[in-house]
């Protein structure tokens, strides 16, 4: 029986916002359901996600209400200036985007949605039919994944934000400062405008209510802070705790952006793989709009799963290796209590040197079970340099190819593969 469309997406935000705007511009019919529900707050993207924005034409400063901040960052007993990111303000991003699915021709249903199997169902009662559901209502969705599994959560951590008044005058910037029982960041937007986001233990031993544990945090530290006059309205208050996925086991409902995984607060990337996870689903749609068949569904899952793997716990290992360079307050209870979640592997567990496996990569914008390349430095595997392939070039220079071959066969890529090659460790003695 035909279906009202070929995409129907709960969740409006960055993640689903991308994955219907991807779908109709490929002329697909989308149903993308948010209920515009204005939540103000400032937030960071890192500039791996500003550049992808300004590559596809989405990034609009006005619209999305953006400034570039230098990010100041007082972590382990060190100071860093070198990182900048872009602060947005978090609705009128999200209505940029969505803005942009409609423009490319998605319909938008302001409304809220429960996702089921071919369908999701709206608030009002109304059914939206379709071949493909994705699930991009954030966290709330982590804990009713259709696998009806139970997500990984590390300790239960909570975020406090609000807006602040601060001192004319003070340079515009972002600022992270770890605090005993937590960390801030803070962002000073210029004319006496800022925000703040407070990250501490969900339960507090003293018992304070969010706004008291706010004053206390910015008191704690105030000669490292800017001037601060007051603070401007009732905080918001949202679990931040790191979430790892549970094994995506049917294609029933998709899971993108936060409803997979909670990142880890400390990354500033959550925004970027929220929308990576939109690219990756709709690699997944066009393989399967090519065939739907157990095959291409088995890459499909393989590919997911893969992915989350690779990522996602990853992701939680940097967080507490981040951690971990607090040594001043290891053994305080906030910070101790996340030195070991996930677990306690390295980084990568992988072998130090190189190597070729198999992964499922996207090619063409479909997936395709490929050779990869996996170095230290690459963990995840590189099927393509500058559109050559990665294992390809290893393999020429394993085989003893000169620099003047490499380059005839592969041009640049040939120096950046035996670069990468070069820096990995020496293997260990015998």
């Amino acid at each position: 029986m035909p279906k009202d469309f070929d995409v129907v997406i709960a969740g409006g935000g960055p993640a689903g916002a991308i994955a219907a705007w991807h779908a109709a511009r490929d002329g697909r019919r989308v149903a993308l359901v948010d209920p515009d529900e204005p939540m103000p707050r400032i937030e960071g993207m890192g500039p791996r996600l500003h550049h992808w924005l300004e590559q596809v034409g989405l990034f609009d400063a006005q619209a999305m209400q953006a400034q570039q901040l230098v990010r100041q960052s007082r972590w382990g007993g060190t100071e860093y200036r070198q990182n900048v990111e872009t602060v947005v303000e978090r609705t009128a991003l999200d209505r940029h985007l969505r803005r942009a699915a409609q423009a490319a021709g998605a319909r938008l249903v302001v409304s809220t949605a429960r996702p089921r199997p071919g369908r999701v169902e709206l608030a009002d009662g109304h059914i939206l039919e379709g071949a493909m559901v994705l699930d991009a209502r954030g966290r709330k969705a982590l804990a009713r994944q259709q696998t009806g599994g139970i997500a990984r959560r590390g300790p239960a951590t909570i975020a406090i934000a609000a807006a602040l008044d601060l001192a004319p005058g003070s340079p515009d910037g972002a600022l992270v400062q770890p605090l005993d029982d937590g960390w801030l960041w803070l962002a000073n937007l210029g004319n006496g405008r800022g925000w703040v986001q407070l990250t501490q233990d969900t339960v507090d031993p003293a018992g304070r209510d969010p706004m008291t544990r706010l004053r206390d945090a910015l008191a704690t530290d105030s000669d490292a802070l800017p001037g601060i006059l007051g603070i401007a309205g009732a905080p918001l208050v949202r679990d931040s705790s790191v979430v790892l996925p549970v094994p995506v086991t049917d294609l029933d409902i998709i899971a993108i952006g936060d409803a997979v995984a909670g990142m880890d607060p400390l990354s500033g990337h959550g925004m970027f793989f929220a929308i990576s996870s939109a690219l990756a689903v709709t690699a997944v749609r066009r393989t399967l709009e090519r065939q739907d068949d157990p095959a291409s569904r088995d890459l499909a899952l393989r590919f997911l799963n893969e992915r989350q793997g690779l990522l996602y716990q990853r992701q939680a290992r940097l967080g507490r290796d981040f951690i971990r360079t607090e040594t001043a307050r290891a053994q305080l209870p906030f910070w101790s209590r996340r030195i070991c979640f996930p677990d306690d592997l390295p980084l990568d567990p992988e072998p130090n040197r190189h190597h070729i496996a198999r992964r499922i990569v996207v090619k063409d914008g479909r997936l395709a079970d490929s050779e990869v390349l996996v170095t230290p430095h690459q963990p995840g595997g590189v099927a393509w340099v500058e559109g050559h392939p990665a294992a390809a070039i290893c393999r020429a220079i394993e085989g003893g190819a000169s620099s003047a071959q490499l380059h005839r066969r592969f041009g640049r890529a040939g120096a950046i593969v035996t670069a990468w090659l070069a820096a990995q460790p020496a293997p260990a003695a015998g």
